[in-house]
């Protein structure tokens, strides 16, 4: 990519997870992506190219050969599995991030206790899924109002219940941690330059991706943790 274009990019590229947790992370910390689908491995190494990256999944989910290059180390682990979870060492990692996963389990609020665990004290972890309001929001599953994707929480037949990131919160500080939220997740460029990412999606694929309104309309909440002693 060409030198003028790089700088560009990244600032449109870089996610609001990397940036709420850069802090504990630091230039080559060491950094748990649980969930790690949709090219993130990737993305985190250009943006903490000496990072030690570690990711988590049981399954490949928009991932690549490339990807799976940029990863340091691969935990196969079932999240509902608490034996499984628990093969991933506590107290060893300086950051994580846990996005559009809770919300899979079927016990979101005990595992992302035992997530936080994988920190070392002050580590960072930040927790993002779909608002428990887009339970009455229209369906994009086939396409609204020439948006196509998942605008509703069930849009997503593999979305399990949702999560009311408060209750996560409110364990989590009973835990002896410190938490941040629960926030709106919002990219300020997603805001200001929707009309451009909505012309780009009708001109390349002939619809608007959901992703694309998400900032916007507030689609999803976070929480950033920072652990306790």
């Amino acid at each position: 990519m060409n030198a003028l274009v790089q700088p560009v990019w990244n600032w449109f590229e870089y996610p609001p997870r990397l940036k709420a947790v850069r802090s504990a992370l630091g230039d080559r910390g060491l950094f748990l992506d649980i969930g790690c689908g949709n090219h993130s491995p990737s993305i985190t190494k250009r943006h903490f190219p000496q990072v030690t990256y570690h990711g988590v999944d049981n399954s490949e989910w928009n991932r690549d050969a490339t990807d799976d290059e940029a990863m340091d180390h691969f935990w196969d682990v079932n999240l509902d599995d608490p034996e499984a979870v628990a093969t991933i060492p506590d107290g060893e990692y300086d950051a994580a991030v846990c996005s559009h996963v809770l919300e899979h389990l079927a016990d979101p609020v005990e595992t992302a206790a035992a997530l936080v665990r994988k920190l070392r004290p002050g580590g960072k972890l930040y927790f993002e899924v779909p608002s428990p309001r887009t339970v009455d929001w229209p369906s994009a599953k086939e396409t609204w109002m020439g948006i196509r994707g998942c605008l509703n929480f069930y849009d997503d037949p593999t979305h399990t219940q949702p999560v009311d990131l408060a209750d996560v919160a409110a364990r989590l500080r009973a835990d002896g941690h410190t938490v941040e939220g629960p926030y709106p997740r919002r990219m300020k460029r997603k805001v200001a330059l929707l009309p451009a990412y909505v012309g780009a999606g009708l001109l390349l694929r002939g619809y608007v991706p959901a992703s694309v309104i998400w900032d916007i309309t507030g689609f999803a909440d976070a929480i950033t943790v920072t652990r306790g002693t």
